[in-house]
């Protein structure tokens, strides 16, 4: 029937072969990311009311370097990207020291609002109460936590966003990267799901100004070793 070979034809419309880095980074991102928030994200041990402790939150972070950080860059070369152009540089520090640090300040006192939140305090930290045990356990749970936000970091903010960005343009990649960016928190707290989309905007635009990956990272783990940090420290878990 008709009908049918014009759907064929649709179909092979969305695989031409002038475009074919376009959709098949498409088709990799969908992939990851469904791997990675089925082996590395909160979502699905909330869901599943999975225990925390420090060997799920490293399994965690060993799935996201992987999934995140070890494919994607595998498929630099391919892709016709580079890894100056990924942002895997320090780029312009004078912009960028003044957004760690203003930045950064804001968010811990953010982050230290946030944590009021008893959602917040039931997810963070992913090692549960065991990363504020000591000192020495916070610090190696920092050390494996900023793997994960370089490889996060890396994967939206770089691999994504920069192969968007030389097929559609650099605007709607920001917003495509954004959108994918929040889709990864569902299952997480309500407030921080919201949150992630204007975040993810405000990170892929850093990433570009500063042109690298260094400062959105730096950045982004403030916020996380901040709520973690807080977290503990409302529930009598740090350094008890």
């Amino acid at each position: 029937m008709q009908i049918f070979k014009d759907l064929a034809q649709d179909v092979r419309d969305l695989f031409p072969h002038d475009s074919w880095k376009i959709w098949c980074t498409l088709l990799t991102a969908i992939l990851l990311q469904i791997a990675f928030w089925h082996l590395a994200t909160p979502g699905p041990n909330l869901i599943g009311f999975e225990p925390q402790g420090f060997r799920a939150a490293i399994s965690s972070v060993g799935w996201s370097v992987l999934l995140l950080w070890f494919v994607p860059i595998m498929l630099i070369k391919p892709l016709g990207l580079t890894r100056k152009g990924l942002g895997l540089t320090f780029g312009d520090y004078k912009a960028g020291l003044p957004i760690i640090f203003y930045g950064g300040s804001l968010a811990v006192v953010a982050m230290g609002l946030a944590s009021a939140d008893p959602a917040i305090q039931t997810i963070y930290p992913w090692p549960g109460s065991s990363a504020g045990s000591s000192m020495q356990a916070l610090i190696k749970w920092a050390g494996f936590y900023v793997l994960y936000y370089a490889s996060f970091e890396f994967f939206y903010r770089g691999f994504l966003l920069r192969t968007l960005q030389k097929a559609l343009g650099l605007m709607p990649a920001v917003w495509i990267q954004a959108f994918a960016a929040t889709l990864i928190h569902l299952g997480k707290p309500f407030a921080e799901t919201v949150a992630a989309f204007p975040a993810s905007l405000l990170f892929a635009l850093i990433a570009v100004r500063t042109k690298s990956l260094f400062y959105p990272i730096a950045l982004h783990f403030i916020i996380g070793i901040s709520i973690d940090i807080f977290s503990l420290a409302r529930k009598g878990q740090l350094f008890p």
